[in-house]
């Protein structure tokens, strides 16, 4: 290191500027093998965060413009556009969506250089020349980075627009140049459209312009003017987002009144919320070399942000600029890291390193601090020394720095590329058999008709795969089944074994004539889904132990029941099979009521002593779903009271709208008013204690 200082001294600019760029296109290649790397199959597919980007970019290909999505609990639009480029490059895939990803990824590395020139420009050597090539060198070995980089979220286009602003921010400071103060403008305004954490980036903006002022302890006209550049183009460029935001009120804040740590809740005892706030602080600080988060789909459980080697070079970085705190870009860093760590002490759930992004950058400049900037200190006090000792303590020095950075890479690589890509859960924390039902679902003719269990076809890896299929119907098949009374085209099940255990019995119970005609890919030895095929003008074989002929409105028919057991004992719990029937299509939910009705229950002050209140299917399959003649066979348990009176009791059903309490009106068959009486059912009196 002290013979690149000396050839600092010695050679002309030229040299030194095309050594630093040929050592950030060698730096540059380094995260392009990081992030590009085996990206075709790791991570293996792309999850449910990921897929909704998939599925807003289909809909951009196909016309949509939106500005911002309501979806997934709103989201900015900037990486859903560009999302929208790679499919049309790669074609619609997880590929393209993690492709994305990592380019943004690449492109960081040397915005970060960028900055770290500019805010490096006034210290000594040799942070002032290749203080940015080192914060460009973590970023690109960085496991943090990594993880997110090949994901596929928006959260990875904060640090690339941190860097992008406080570069051109600094550079108008060097230069005064009013162009840069435009760009700034831009880069801040364009932020604004990538994750919640950028809507800080305003106040570390003015804090930058605060501290400048403060340096020159004065406001100058041409400050003024720099600012006020900054902000009206900032705000031009924000202006169809805010506009959005005014004209849709609580979309600006409504994920982040769904993550909030409260503070001062009333429910909670007082102080109760800070103790909270005071955890989240401990565990946000312990992500840089204690403990990371637990989200195996995003890192190795547990895992530091950062090598312990790094996480040591960052402390240092910290406490050199804590000991400078009176220069502005000092203090600079400071601020920015406390700043841009307050998404994630603030917010509850998810993963802290996702939400603490927006930090990376400064993280990164502030090891290139801890790094660089103890050499002069090291030089002054090694002087005292003989020459062939003062020589061991640099040769040391500098072993020790380069070697901790190439041992930090080999262990990125290590971490990410050996062991999390051996976690052999990686296929069910990426969603691959779920994104794998909607490529198959793609594929089947347009007029086919096709049901889902349990995986719902509403998740955006089956939409996105599927290709924006619509029509594609689901159920749990864990508490119902659904099935057309007589499929007037070809009609294909979905089912998912390892979930819905019983779901292919009954298919082959209720349409023998149909053939199991493709299986998913393998998840541990076994097909993930399997597909079952039935042919046009079949009936459904469902006949009801108990046949009925009940009819609320001109809605729904009920063809009878089934019972677990035909005598029961307190304690029990009575097993009740619906078989209810769609007439035609409905745009009201109800919720449907299975009532035991005895004598005067003292508990209930009438005659009821069981009861089970559902949405059909447990809200997975509401009546607004129900298509005419489908068939829906639904499961409700009754558990019986320990002193429930032996005796013959009846079993009522009917529906009733959640909102009113109000009861469906029978208008054919054996009810009470607005029930469907369906028997009787006997209770013993218990035999023997129950354990």
């Amino acid at each position: 290191m002290e013979i690149l200082v000396r050839a600092r001294k010695e050679e002309t600019p030229w040299s030194l500027t095309a050594f630093k760029i040929a050592g950030l296109f060698a730096i540059m290649a380094l995260a392009a093998f990081f992030r590009l790397y085996r990206i075709a199959g790791l991570p293996p597919g792309d999850g449910h965060d990921p897929a909704f980007y998939g599925v807003d970019a289909l809909r951009i290909l196909r016309g949509a413009r939106p500005i911002f999505f309501l979806t997934n609990f709103g989201r900015e639009a900037m990486f859903s556009y560009l999302v929208a480029g790679f499919i049309k490059l790669l074609g619609p895939s997880a590929l393209a969506i993690h492709v994305a990803s990592a380019a943004v990824g690449i492109l960081t590395v040397p915005a970060v250089y960028l900055v770290g020139e500019e805010l490096f420009a006034g210290e000594r050597e040799p942070l002032r020349s290749f203080g940015g090539l080192v914060a460009a060198l973590v970023m690109s070995i960085s496991y943090w980075h990594l993880n997110w980089s090949r994901y596929g979220v928006r959260a990875v286009l904060v640090p690339l627009f941190v860097a992008l602003t406080f570069y051109f921010l600094w550079r108008g400071f060097r230069t005064g140049r009013w162009w840069t103060f435009v760009a700034c403008g831009l880069a801040l305004g364009l932020s604004l459209y990538t994750y919640q954490a950028a809507r800080l980036l305003p106040v570390l903006t003015l804090l930058g312009f605060l501290y400048r002022v403060g340096l020159r302890r004065g406001l100058t006209r041409r400050d003024g003017r720099n600012f006020i550049t900054v902000v009206i183009v900032s705000l031009v460029v924000f202006a169809p987002l805010g506009h959005y935001f005014v004209t849709h009120p609580g979309s600006f804040s409504a994920r982040i009144r769904q993550v909030l740590v409260p503070i001062g809740d009333p429910p909670r005892s007082s102080g109760a919320g800070w103790d909270v706030l005071g955890e989240r602080l401990v565990r946000t600080l312990a992500i840089f070399g204690v403990r990371g988060d637990t989200e195996p789909y995003s890192t190795i459980p547990h895992r530091p942000a950062l090598h312990p080697f790094l996480s040591l070079l960052l402390l240092s970085g910290i406490v050199l600029s804590f000991s400078r705190r009176k220069k502005p870009s000092s203090l600079f860093f400071l601020t920015n890291l406390a700043v841009m760590l307050t998404p994630a002490v603030f917010a509850e759930g998810g993963a802290m390193a996702k939400r603490a992004i927006g930090a990376l950058p400064v993280v990164a400049l502030l090891i290139a601090v801890g790094s660089l900037g103890p050499w002069p200190a090291l030089q002054r006090w090694s002087r005292k020394w003989r020459e062939g000792c003062r020589v061991g303590i640099n040769v040391t020095y500098i072993g020790f720095i380069v070697g901790g950075f190439i041992y930090s890479g080999l262990v990125t690589y290590r971490d990410y590329f050996v062991t999390w890509a051996s976690d052999p859960d990686l296929f069910t924390h990426f969603e691959v058999g779920t994104s794998a039902i909607g490529k198959y679902i793609g594929t089947l003719p347009p007029d086919e008709r096709i049901y889902v269990s349990p995986d719902l076809p509403t998740h955006p890896g089956i939409v996105f795969h599927s290709g924006l299929r619509e029509g594609v119907r689901g159920y749990n098949g864990r508490v119902c089944f659904v099935a057309p009374a007589w499929t007037e085209s070809p009609t294909t099940y979905v089912i998912v074994p390892s979930k819905d255990r019983e779901g292919l019995d009954r298919l082959r119970t209720y349409y023998p004539q149909g053939q199991m005609v493709y299986d998913g890919p393998l998840h541990y030895d076994q097909p993930y889904f399997r597909a079952y095929r039935v042919p046009e003008n079949v009936e459904a074989r469902i006949s009801p132990e108990h046949p009925a002929s009940v009819r609320w409105t001109e809605h729904i028919q009920f063809l009878g029941y089934d019972l677990n057991a035909s005598a029961y004992q307190p304690g029990d719990v009575i097993g009740v099979m619906l078989y209810c029937q769609g007439l035609a299509p409905m745009d009201h939910r109800y919720t449907v009521f299975v009532h035991l009705l005895g004598p005067t229950n003292p508990a209930t002050g009438g005659p009821l002593w069981a009861q089970d209140d559902s949405e059909p299917c447990r809200t997975f399959y509401p009546t607004s779903a129900w298509d005419a003649g489908e068939i829906i066979v639904d499961w409700f348990t009754l558990v019986l009271p320990d002193d429930i009176p032996p005796g013959t009791y009846t079993l009522s059903m009917g529906f009733y709208d959640l909102s009113t309490m109000e009861r469906l009106p029978v208008t054919y068959g054996s009810s009470q008013d607005s029930a469907a009486t369906l028997g009787a059912v006997r209770i013993s009196p218990c035999l023997q204690k129950r354990p």
